[in-house]
């Protein structure tokens, strides 16, 4: 019996093939395209931000292109590779008259999608981020380079197909001496990389170790560009330094013509919506970097919770007053998207610094959350089974809390932000 990549490959070989998503999903479908000579053509993406710009040598089209690119070949396939609102997508796939043998899901031939928090600490304290919480107990440490080589044979071992690795989600990967080996190590077995950084770190050689390991994607986050704007959301920062390493890294991929996509993620705040993001979007257009600015969210789920709830926790309250949507209005937006099963949960595998395994990306507090304490010991079916014993998650569900958090209704939630008035115009 072929097995779901041998299905892939032979559906799709000799086809033109578009891929639905040009951030880490989609760039990892590409590496796996060109390692299994496949004819992708371009990517297609709905955010204004990506489009007409390159990824991986790929020109980034509107959703409007696709009924032109199918005239001129009738052949075309499209592979949706995004790792949530698919059915988004499928949706709009549908209104422009394109029919379910038009189109594939990557979800459907890749059992789960990885992140591996190298990292288990964070130098800075950032307003709407786990580790501002009070009494919240975590341990802190690095995978070591040999750990993680025992985690990525583990992960081949179990799955058909691992196209793309994401190496963060609360710690700061650019803290890690080895993160350069680390990637290094990935494209090594034919997957693509992807890095967070608040790029708040003043060694310069780390910089330049990173970018010559050429990580597809590196997403960088920030929410200003005065000080006295961004210290108030990225304490501990210094936004000065995030700058020149900005520079820094413009300069690295043009000595080592890295194929690396710069999508710099502006969380926007009622504090940094006026003259910041203009001058932030002047300095991107000027590095040729991507800009993506995102409305901002308290994070993470155990403190939304909270305030739901009516528990006192005083920096919520407070964070939520410049939210550009606050936590009421997102979850009111979110409700008329009501989920049968969370995303967060189904298709994706996060494994901490230490091995442990969290029930999502989503959780910070490892009390009730962890589903097994070493990835290596448990079977993919094992913490598949576990994830769905977790108590808080039947919690989330009951709130709807995965579908606030994925931003469903994107142009609802941009009008409710655009009816705040800026403090920093």
């Amino acid at each position: 019996m072929n097995s779901k990549k041998d299905k892939l490959v032979n559906f799709l070989t000799n086809k033109p093939v578009i891929i639905w998503g040009a951030r880490m999903t989609g760039m990892g479908f590409l590496r796996f395209s060109t390692s299994n000579n496949l004819n992708v053509l371009n990517f297609i993406d709905s955010d204004p931000a990506l489009l007409g710009k390159k990824v991986n040598n790929k020109i980034v089209m509107a959703p409007k292109d696709l009924s032109l690119l199918k005239k001129i070949n009738p052949d075309l396939i499209i592979v949706i590779a995004v790792s949530i609102k698919e059915d988004e997508i499928i949706k709009k796939l549908k209104i422009m008259g394109f029919t379910d043998d038009d189109f594939v899901l990557y979800s459907d031939y890749c059992d789960a999608y990885y992140t591996i928090d190298v990292v288990g600490t964070c130098n800075l304290r950032c307003a709407s981020c786990a580790y501002t919480i009070e009494g919240q107990k975590y341990s802190k440490g690095l995978m070591s380079l040999e750990d993680f080589k025992q985690v990525v044979s583990k992960i081949k071992s179990e799955v058909d197909i691992v196209t793309h690795v994401s190496l963060y989600n609360w710690g700061e990967p650019f803290l890690h001496p080895e993160l350069n080996k680390i990637i290094s190590h990935l494209h090594e077995n034919g997957i693509a990389a992807a890095v967070s950084s608040h790029l708040s770190i003043v060694t310069g050689s780390q910089i330049r170790k990173v970018i010559k390991a050429a990580p597809e994607y590196l997403k960088i986050s920030l929410s200003g560009y005065y000080p006295n704007v961004y210290d108030v959301t990225h304490a501990g920062g210094n936004i000065n330094l995030v700058i020149s390493n900005l520079y820094r890294i413009r300069y690295f991929i043009d000595q080592f013509k890295a194929n690396t996509l710069v999508d710099v993620n502006y969380h926007l705040y009622t504090n940094n919506n006026g003259k910041n993001l203009i001058k932030m979007q002047e300095l991107c257009d000027e590095l040729d970097f991507t800009l993506s600015s995102v409305n901002s969210l308290v994070m993470p789920l155990e403190r939304v919770i909270d305030y739901v709830e009516g528990k006192d926790e005083a920096k919520t309250a407070e964070l939520n007053k410049i939210l550009p949507v606050t936590i009421e209005e997102g979850m009111s937006v979110a409700s008329d998207y009501k989920l049968d099963s969370c995303p967060f949960m189904d298709n994706q595998v996060n494994i901490n610094y230490d091995m442990s395994v969290p029930v999502c990306c989503t959780v910070f507090d490892q009390t009730d959350t962890i589903v097994t304490k070493n990835y290596l010991k448990s079977s993919l079916s094992e913490i598949t089974n576990a994830k769905h014993k977790v108590k808080l998650c039947t919690k989330c569900m009951n709130y709807n809390l995965p579908a606030y958090n994925m931003g469903f209704n994107r142009k609802k939630l941009e009008e409710i932000a655009l009816q705040k008035t800026s403090t920093d115009n």
